[in-house]
C-alpha cells in the first residue's frame, strides 16, 4: 500500500510540474520586463512610447503632438509564428551594420521575430526570426 501511495504521489507531482512550466520559444521570452517603455531622441526631442500591452509604438513631437503610431507586426502582415499574438520584449535605439549605421528603433518580439522602426516615418523593416 505504501508503495502504491508513493507511486501515485510521484505521478501526481510529475504531472503538476510539467503543466506548470511556461512555454519557451527562444531567448526573447526569458525576460518580459522592459527597462524602458519610453525612448527619447536626444537630437530631436521626439518621444517613442511603447504601450503597456507591448504592441503599439507611438511617436510624439516634443510639443506633445502625435506624429505616428504603428503596430509593426499587424501593419506589416507578419505571419503567426510560435505564438498567436506576439508582444514586443525588446525596445531600444540601435545604430549598427544591420541598420546601415542609421539610428533606428530595434524591436524584438517574444516569438523571436525582430526588425527596426524608422524613427521619422514609423515604417517597420522585418529582419527575420530566430
Amino acid at each position: 500500500m505504501k508503495r502504491q501511495l508513493f507511486i501515485l504521489t510521484f505521478f501526481y507531482l510529475s504531472i503538476n510540474f510539467c503543466v506548470g512550466q511556461t512555454q519557451y520559444v527562444g531567448h526573447a521570452t526569458l525576460n518580459n520586463n522592459l527597462k524602458n517603455r519610453t525612448l527619447i531622441d536626444s537630437l530631436t526631442g521626439t518621444k517613442f512610447v511603447l504601450d503597456t500591452a507591448q504592441i503599439y509604438v507611438t511617436a510624439f513631437h516634443k510639443s506633445g503632438k502625435q506624429l505616428w503610431q504603428t503596430d509593426p507586426w499587424k501593419d506589416n502582415k507578419l505571419m503567426e509564428y510560435r505564438v498567436k499574438r506576439p508582444i514586443i520584449v525588446r525596445f531600444d535605439f540601435a545604430n549598427n551594420k544591420w541598420t546601415d549605421n542609421k539610428n533606428v528603433i530595434w524591436i524584438v518580439y517574444n516569438n523571436t521575430q525582430f526588425g527596426i522602426i524608422d524613427k521619422s516615418t514609423g515604417e517597420f523593416k522585418w529582419f527575420g526570426q530566430d
